[in-house]
């Protein structure tokens, strides 16, 4: 009998476990690694199978620059604790219209919650970024020091390791089932176990409605989101040194600088999350889409978009597209309440943009386990799950 049982190890999920099991003992986390061979796999993927997410304190939304800022703020701890990198201060640009008028209070929001962030012209821009293509009617939202990226696998890794270290146990297989037994819940894995705890926390994105691990769904909308890596040669990397992450607004498009994957090459994202978007609701729904290559649409649009606004990538001919999913909520915050009594609890939906403040998040859901005094400066009441 466990204490608390965590089902999901994604960027949420590992950061509640992170918290919990340093407050608690009797913790234990349910989630399977990363699979080696993509298509050949037959069971749950993660999005967070990737090198690159922006993080960053802007953000027009009080809430989303709060848990980003505080989480920020504890990456250089997780580092040191669990020796894992995974944060690189690239900085961050979002271009916008000249007379867009977020850009003030946001950016006195974010300095305010502890952000290097100021507002610049078009021809600073220029000055600063001269491999930018930009339009004359822009500005924008600079934010150095605490604005750069993650390795969402990196990041994971880290606070898995150190839940390890504080005497969590990592179960290393899917969940196939839930059952509420009064005082308790007993969770059954794809490998034949069965795990009872006291609490139980569901921290599993875009699998958890399509799971069924829940007594009723939750309105949550899932979309697969198509990206598409441009691999970056010599010649244009010397041209993109000191490229921050951006977010375009007049393309809707978000960009990370060159990075370095697996195989050894770097790589410059793009992506653009639309409504247009493919929804995905089943198991197979799920399992097809990470198993595909995502939208042709896509990648001509999107092409199209990196190329006008970064004119050096037309240069970098080997490009390709990947997969991965988004899960929304009705209030646009995650869902972090109890779902049935006080035995079993969700932490779901980081609405496009929960990596960068993942591990805020994390301590909230920890916080809600842990059934002591609500101490996060967001209240309960904001993060109540909806159901469909």
């Amino acid at each position: 009998m466990y204490r608390h049982i965590i089902v999901g190890r994604g960027l949420i999920g590992s950061a509640a476990a992170r918290h919990l099991s340093a407050w608690q003992d009797g913790v234990a986390v349910v989630g399977p690694d990363e699979p080696e061979y993509r298509l050949s796999h037959d069971g749950v993927f993660a999005s967070h199978y990737d090198e690159g997410r922006l993080t960053r304190i802007y953000d027009p939304a009080p809430e989303w620059s709060l848990t980003a800022a505080r989480s920020i703020a504890r990456y250089p701890e997780i580092e040191a604790e669990s020796g894992v990198d995974f944060f690189t201060s690239a900085g961050y640009l979002g271009i916008v219209g000249s007379e867009d008028i977020e850009t003030k209070p946001a950016v006195a929001l974010a300095r305010e919650n502890g952000g290097n962030t100021t507002a610049i012209d078009a021809s600073t821009m220029r000055e600063l970024y001269p491999f930018l293509s930009l339009p004359n009617d822009c500005a924008g939202i600079r934010e150095t020091e605490t604005a750069g990226y993650v390795s969402p696998r990196s990041l994971v890794r880290a606070q898995t390791r150190v839940a390890e270290k504080n005497g969590a146990e990592i179960i290393r297989a899917a969940a196939k089932s839930l059952d509420v037994r009064g005082s308790t819940v007993a969770v059954t894995t794809d490998d034949g176990r069965t795990l009872e705890a006291e609490r139980v926390l569901i921290a599993t994105g875009g699998y958890t409605d399509a799971c069924k691990l829940l007594p009723r769904p939750l309105a949550l909308t899932v979309y697969g989101r198509t990206v598409v890596l441009f691999r970056v040669t010599d010649a244009a990397a010397e041209v993109l040194e000191g490229m921050p992450t951006i977010i375009d607004k007049f393309a809707g498009s978000y960009i990370l600088p060159p990075i370095r994957y697996p195989d050894g090459h770097a790589y410059v994202k793009i992506g653009i999350g639309t409504e247009a978007d493919t929804q995905l609701k089943s198991l197979a729904d799920l399992d097809g889409w990470f198993k595909s290559t995502g939208s042709e649409r896509n990648r001509i649009e999107f092409t199209d978009v990196i190329e006008r606004l970064i004119p050096v990538l037309k240069e970098c001919p080997e490009r390709h597209t990947d997969t991965c999913v988004t899960t929304y909520s009705k209030s646009g915050l995650p869902y972090i309440d109890f779902v049935a009594g006080d035995h079993l609890a969700v932490a779901v939906a980081g609405n496009g943009k929960g990596a960068k403040g993942s591990d805020d998040w994390g301590y909230a859901a920890a916080r809600l386990m842990e059934g002591g005094e609500w101490d996060h400066p967001i209240p309960r009441y904001r993060l109540k799950a909806s159901f469909a």
